[in-house]
């Protein structure tokens, strides 16, 4: 018995007018109105049939992808070519997968006669939490070219700041997982043998005492044994760690967990903090900047940039900021919130009084991203210092773990010889 077909999909296999083949699927009510709207796109249809699978079921656009999409989304719009028509030009260049899946989905709810911020947000589960309240107002400001652009600036200031971070704890994670491989590699084969050689010299000189006290391990040995015994286990939870971390992950950012984890461990770190905490103002600022110039007023700008910033503290500080407004109270009053320093509301205050907001917020936006980058950089010259000491420590506990067994070793040795 054959699977009945999915009501309205069809599958197709198609040309482009350069010969490159395509194939894919498209909703419509019947064959008809799927071949036209192939043709509309300047397809030389091969094929089309109903189709029998049914359409995956879409997931969150990964990081990459969004940001290209977004960055294809703003060079079409800015040459003047309408949004659904970019969007298949968008998802021709994709070709497959769930991202032009999910591109042809909005293209079609927008030649139905969808807003465009409706047909963005149907799909909010796949981008991020700003992004269709972003589309709004570039719509509403008729200035969505400029809203993505300062977007994809954002985006990509933001996968600067991750992968420079990854780059500065990369190393010193690969010494720290050398020295654990070397500390039980001496655990497991070495030490063990001191051990037995250390307690037949004790049975050898039974009842011998040194310094008033029964001969034993020196205190650096056993801990070097010590640590050697517990570091398979906590390998074994690192392990764990890593494979279930996506799971983890995925399971924290549909809870909003992710963020909170940030706010509370991350931000209070004497290292790290001072970067996440510069990266999370610059985002701010430039999704306030963006919420202003796309015309809404300064409550709503506020709410908009706490929800691009995706920091529960930070969008905090913003409600302080809305609830001051509101009341009636000068900004400049307002001291310093969780992650917010005061300056920040003192300037908002004269960009107000200045009557050039935005520019007073481009210009924090672009003051905090210098000081994230500033920071990052000056990483590896403080965890190297720090790596450095760590080595010399764990370098240090292993030659007294092994030295000093030995020398005792020699001189009981020279005592019984």
């Amino acid at each position: 018995m054959t699977q009945a077909a999915l009501p309205g999909t069809f599958a197709y296999r198609a040309q482009t007018r350069d010969g490159v083949a395509l194939s894919g699927t498209i909703e419509a009510r019947d064959v008809e109105e799927a071949s036209l709207r192939l043709k509309s796109l300047q397809l030389h249809i091969i094929e089309i049939e109903p189709s029998c699978r049914p359409l995956p079921k879409p997931r969150a656009i990964g990081g990459d992808d969004f940001l290209m999409l977004n960055q294809q989304l703003a060079q079409l719009t800015a040459a003047g070519l309408p949004v659904d028509r970019g969007l298949r030009l968008i998802a021709q260049d994709i070709g497959s997968g769930r991202l032009a899946a999910t591109v042809r989905q909005i293209a079609e709810e927008l030649e139905k006669g969808k807003p465009l911020e409706q047909a963005f947000a149907a799909h909010q589960s796949q981008f991020p939490g700003m992004y269709w309240r972003l589309i709004e107002a570039g719509v509403r400001s008729n200035n969505l070219p400029g809203i993505l652009f300062g977007l994809s600036r954002h985006l990509e200031l933001v996968g600067r700041l991750k992968s420079a971070m990854w780059r500065s704890f990369s190393y010193p994670l690969m010494v720290l997982a050398g020295l654990c491989v070397v500390i039980m590699f001496l655990g497991w084969y070495v030490l063990p043998q001191v051990q037995e050689s250390f307690a037949e010299l004790q049975r050898m000189a039974a009842g011998f005492q040194v310094a008033g006290g029964a001969v034993g391990l020196p205190w650096a040995t056993r801990l070097l044994m010590f640590v050697s015994r517990w570091l398979p286990l906590l390998l074994v939870v690192f392990l764990a760690v890593v494979v279930l971390w996506p799971l983890l992950a995925l399971a924290l950012r549909r809870s909003g967990g992710d963020r909170v984890l940030v706010d509370r461990l991350a931000l209070p770190l004497p290292v790290v903090g001072p970067v996440l905490k510069a990266n999370l103002l610059a985002g701010w600022c430039n999704a306030l900047r963006l919420g202003v110039e796309a015309g809404l007023d300064l409550p709503a700008a506020i709410g908009l940039a706490g929800d691009a910033s995706r920091s529960p503290a930070l969008a905090e500080d913003g409600r302080r900021l809305t609830g001051a407004l509101e009341a009636g109270a000068t900004l400049e009053a307002i001291g310093p919130g969780g992650v917010m320093p005061a300056t920040v509301p003192a300037a908002i205050a004269l960009g107000m009084t200045s009557g050039d907001l935005p520019t007073t917020l481009a210009g924090l936006s672009e003051m905090y991203q210098r000081q994230a980058e500033n920071r990052l950089a000056l990483l590896p010259g403080i965890l190297t210092p720090l790596l450095l000491l760590l080595i010399a420590g764990f370098v240090g506990l292993v030659l007294a773990g092994v030295l000093q067994p030995l020398a005792a070793l020699m001189r009981f040795t020279t005592l019984f010889g």
